[in-house]
């Protein structure tokens, strides 16, 4: 990344400064996240995610015959197509004013990094590495921090439903 440069200028140290330039980042594409979903799509949103990533994970490699990293490809399919009919499927309203902004961003950070947690779980590490080092990539393929991630938007919904009774 070329913000790292940036916030060495500041004094931080090499690894510090990467990993505050990739949380940047990160909370900017949350935030566009965020605008593109809504924020009261949000829940269906992190349904689609776990459903889509257990689709891909059951597919049969036998049967049908996809070209090697096409698990990428099928999964974002599995999501843009769930999230296209999730009118039909489940239709989760919020009622009331929804979650606060921050909670907003937090549940929108979680998904975004969920989401890239997985699509760069099933690429080879070959490829990301021009836009990753291997710290930052640790922090997404790394299977307790898969797990991490996996559960973190739901502890965060139990945590947010628990605040607001």
């Amino acid at each position: 990344m070329q913000l790292d440069k940036f916030f060495l200028k500041f004094g931080l140290a090499s690894a510090t400064a990467e990993l505050v330039a990739l949380l940047v980042v990160l909370l900017g594409v949350s935030a566009v996240f965020w605008f593109l979903v809504g924020r009261f799509r949000l829940h269906n949103f992190l349904i689609n995610i776990y459903i889509s990533f257990s689709l891909v994970q059951v597919v049969p490699k036998d049967i049908l015959p996809l070209p090697k990293n096409s698990s990428v490809l099928l999964f974002v399919i599995f999501v843009v197509l769930l999230t296209l009919i999730n009118r039909y499927l489940f239709d989760i309203h919020q009622y009331g004013s929804g979650l606060a902004i921050w909670q907003v961003l937090v549940m929108s950070f979680l998904e975004v990094v969920l989401l890239l947690s997985i699509i760069l779980a099933f690429m080879p590490a070959k490829d990301v590495f021009p836009y990753f080092s291997k710290n930052s990539l640790g922090y997404f393929v790394d299977p307790w921090w898969r797990v991490g991630w996996m559960v973190a938007p739901l502890l965060f919904l139990v945590f947010v439903k628990k605040r607001n009774e």
